[in-house]
């Protein structure tokens, strides 16, 4: 660990060389701040900035003032007679892990006399746990999700990577344990190169579990390190054209998902002309998809309006697959169109429609 402490006051300057003299480190000055000049000392460790100054001076300079060199260390203010510290930034994703190791460690030289704040942690983490039950999100790993759910308690950052349409449920306080990384539909091929590279990184020392929010098919994520959520937004309609053998069909359509690079886990509905509801080929194609069945009356599906039309048959707007699942998913993006899963069943599926809200 490794200390740069600020402060000008008689009484800071005490408290500062105590610290220093305990942790280590040494004094910066306003200079410092306003050059970038401030370099921290090779092999040092964790590092962070420690201002002896009033709070709000030190929310000022930490908003203001700290040069983009330093910009990545937590930033810990405390009162010029140690009555009072506080963490008022964490840094970068690397360095809010080890803020909270530095902030503990100055506690303890302060002594039990040190106010240290108006509530704990928890009152800014997050609950993925929560979120995922909400959703209906399957979880590849449920001890790793308790992993991340403690770190969230802690109010140290997870890092999330996703393909779908995620927000933060609070714009101010999740961005702060949170840190969202957004792939949209035309980085696909980025966003599997990213979990790949997660699933490396996932086998290094303390390295931070990361999450994947995604219906996307991602090959051995169960034991991968990585945790992975893929929530149940997914609708197929299905349009059955010959009579099917049920076992076969669930099997075609699980398999023809997965070359389309989606998760089967993540169907959440089976949508069918009215006609078909009671089929056993649609009852054992939800059964393997763990789906609920919706069907649709001819009105209902002819009135449709999907976004997408076949080009191969421009004056045909709808289609039973597509109309069923565009239905069933609110009106959201259509992923697949009349894709042939085995021969006589034709399917469509479509994302529910709205946001995802991490909190």
């Amino acid at each position: 660990m490794y200390l740069l402490c600020y402060g000008r006051s008689e009484n800071a300057r005490k408290t500062g060389q105590r610290l220093i003299d305990s942790i280590g480190g040494r004094w910066i000055d306003g200079d410092d701040f306003l050059s970038g000049a401030s370099v921290v000392p090779e092999m040092t460790g964790d590092t962070a900035v420690v201002m002896l100054i009033p709070l709000e001076a030190a929310v000022r300079i930490t908003q203001e003032m700290i040069p983009e060199s330093m910009r990545r260390l937590p930033v810990i203010c405390v009162s010029s007679e140690g009555l009072y510290a506080a963490v008022i930034r964490r840094g970068g994703a690397a360095e809010a892990a080890y803020c909270l190791e530095i902030y503990e460690e100055i506690k303890k030289i302060l002594g039990n006399k040190c106010f240290t704040g108006f509530g704990g942690s928890a009152d800014v983490g997050g609950n993925l746990a929560e979120v995922a039950s909400r959703c209906g999100m399957a979880v590849s790993d449920k001890h790793l999700l308790s992993v991340v759910d403690e770190r969230l308690r802690k109010g140290l950052p997870v890092k999330v990577f996703t393909d779908l349409k995620v927000s933060y449920g609070d714009p101010v306080l999740d961005p702060m344990i949170y840190d969202l990384r957004k792939y949209p539909s035309d980085m696909k091929e980025e966003f599997i190169k990213q979990y790949y590279q997660s699933r490396l990184d996932a086998q290094k020392d303390d390295h931070a579990p990361e999450v994947f929010i995604s219906c996307s098919k991602l090959d051995g994520i169960t034991d991968s390190g990585v945790l992975g959520l893929a929530p149940k937004i997914l609708s197929i309609g299905i349009e059955q054209r010959t009579r099917t053998d049920p076992e076969y069909a669930a099997k075609g359509i699980r398999e023809s998902l997965e070359k389309h690079m989606l998760e089967p886990v993540a169907v959440g509905t089976v949508a069918v002309p009215y006609t078909t509801r009671e089929n056993d080929m649609v009852k054992r194609v939800a059964e393997e998809l763990g789906a609920k069945i919706v069907s649709y009356d001819s009105n209902e599906l002819s009135s449709a309006r999907p976004p997408l039309t076949m080009t191969f048959a421009p004056e045909k707007i709808n289609d039973k697959a597509t109309a069923a699942c565009y239905l069933a998913s609110g009106g959201g993006d259509i992923i697949v169109r009349r894709s042939t899963a085995v021969s006589g069943i034709v399917f469509s599926v479509a994302v529910k429609k709205g946001a995802i809200l991490l909190s």
